[in-house]
């Protein structure tokens, strides 16, 4: 037989830890049983690196360092080698504690050598017997508005030292629905537990099983789902729309709740044409887009989802997709900031289509009119006028158009759109580091792109700004100066507090872009 447990008085210490051993996470594990009325430590092995006879327990109070007792293992060496240990479960001799509780268990491997290694609170020790469970269900029946059962109960054993009964502080209670992972709570100083199972509304009945050791509680629990009503707004019986469109559905989804009464269901999946459109909102309604892709019968449905019952009254219309796609009215520019925008309408050669019908539209850029990308893409409401800008900004020249993603070769005609680049170089406010009214110079040179050559860009007016060095600040336009033949510029101010400079090309003609200088800083004593 391995070494007996240690049995000691509540002010004794016995069997500290080594100095410095290494603290890990075994995959070996600990728990504890009863046994002919006396409290054993179980333990199942599953490290390589260690053998049976190489492990010792040590019990502690829960938040103490204080060894309460040291155990070994029986017939710690019935195996050999690792592989042959692995899986196996040992057992200690009886334990003696000072009183009824919870203890935790660290488990010690070659214990006093250079080699000891320490998994503290490896596992927990039940020390009580004959423990008594008693628990009761606040519901049996789960639903939509009702998801969570709550049992609450006692737990009182018998303390091994004196056979009183009292409560089992600290003591993990389980509980679990089916096959789902548990979920636990601790037992309070007067024995009481109270623990929440919130059902997702999947499960199907069964029964709620709620446990300590070998005392099971078990509750029968039916899963109740509620019929659902779907009430369809738009769109019409029968419809007419452009091939390739976003039709828009919308409409309304109620439940019957446990009280009876009609209530909003929200979260319901809407379906048509067993495609997946959109969720109702909290209040019940929803508003989605269905493609008008071919001719003939299509459905509005709910998703099955938890807690209710599949609708059994969708609702069925007919499609037409006889009106053609177009663009019409259709303006394209790029501004002085290289922002590209595109203007116009999306209609129909002829037909007609519901309200708020829609369709996706691509923003085409190409460098040469040939080889065209996508370069953003946006909804355009049939017969409303819109405004949209693209994303990449204009260059000195390339090909722009819009393109319908829903319906193939609907596109609007090229813009070649593009202006001249331009630069501010050389831009400076000198001398810095001066004291307060002293004059300033800001100055720069103004260029022109002009295909790959930089030439000086004359006759403009450049802005120069500036920003105190306070917080909140803003910029302020001071003054201007207008470019020289050569494209230089220049102008004077006077110095009158701390902050940031910068020179601007913004007042330009349709063919140029504007730009900016540097931000410069300029200390005034």
């Amino acid at each position: 037989m391995a070494t007996a447990a240690v049995a000691l008085s509540a002010s004794t210490l016995i069997a500290a830890p080594t100095a410095g051993a290494a603290e890990v996470s075994l995959r070996s594990f600990t728990w504890s049983a009863e046994e002919n009325g006396r409290i054993h430590v179980l333990y199942e092995h599953w490290d390589r690196n260690s053998l049976p006879s190489d492990v010792t327990l040590r019990v502690r109070a829960k938040g103490g360092d204080a060894v309460l007792a040291t155990l070994g293992l029986e017939d710690a060496g019935r195996c050999a080698t690792a592989s042959d240990c692995e899986e196996q479960q040992f057992s200690t001799d009886p334990v003696e504690l000072p009183a009824l509780g919870v203890y935790t268990v660290d488990l010690v491997v070659r214990a006093g050598t250079a080699d000891e290694v320490v998994d503290r609170d490896n596992g927990e020790l039940d020390y009580g017997l004959d423990p008594e469970l008693i628990a009761t269900a606040d519901r049996q029946r789960v639903s939509y508005d009702h998801r969570v059962v709550t049992v609450d109960g006692t737990l009182v054993a018998r303390d091994p030292n004196t056979h009183e009964v009292k409560p089992f502080e600290g003591a993990g209670v389980y509980a679990r629905y089916k096959a789902q992972d548990f979920v636990t709570t601790t037992v309070d100083k007067a024995g009481r537990f109270s623990l929440p199972f919130d059902f997702n509304g999947y499960e199907t009945d069964a029964r709620l099983d709620v446990w300590f050791q070998e005392n099971l509680v078990s509750f029968p629990v039916t899963v109740h789902k509620q019929p659902l009503k779907l009430t369809v707004s738009t769109p019409a019986r029968s419809l007419t729309a452009p091939y390739g469109s976003d039709v828009p559905a919308r409409g309304k989804v109620t439940r019957t709740a446990d009280d009876g009464t009609e209530k909003a269901a929200g979260g319901v999946g809407v379906l048509v044409g067993g495609q997946h459109i959109t969720s109702t909102k909290a209040d019940g309604t929803f508003s989605g887009a269905f493609p008008a892709m071919r001719n003939g019968a299509a459905r509005v449905e709910l998703g099955q989802e938890p807690w209710f019952e599949k609708a059994t009254s969708p609702y069925d219309f007919q499609v037409k997709t006889a009106a053609t796609s177009t663009f019409s009215g259709i303006e394209a520019g790029v501004d002085k900031n290289r922002k590209v925008t595109f203007s116009g309408r999306l209609g129909v050669t002829s037909g007609s289509y519901p309200a708020g019908t829609t369709g996706r539209v691509s923003i085409d850029h190409s460098p040469d009119g040939q080889n065209w990308t996508s370069a953003g893409q946006f909804t355009a409401t049939y017969g409303a006028a819109f405004t949209q800008a693209a994303p990449p900004k204009g260059s000195a020249g390339s090909y722009w158009r819009l393109r319908h993603l829903g319906a193939t070769g609907v596109e609007s005609r090229v813009h070649k759109l593009g202006r001249q680049y331009t630069e501010l170089r050389s831009d400076d406010v000198t001398p810095e580091g001066v004291r307060k009214g002293t004059k300033l110079t800001a100055k720069g040179t103004l260029m022109q792109k002009s295909g790959s050559a930089w030439k000086a860009y004359a006759g403009q007016k450049v802005r120069v700004y500036f920003r105190a060095a306070t917080r909140g600040a803003v910029w302020t336009e001071l003054g201007s100066a207008r470019t020289l033949s050569n494209g230089t510029f220049s102008k004077q101010f006077t110095a009158l507090r701390d902050g940031t400079w910068q020179m601007r090309y913004v007042d330009t003609v349709k063919t140029h872009y504007a730009s900016s200088g540097r931000e410069d800083y300029v200390d005034v004593r």
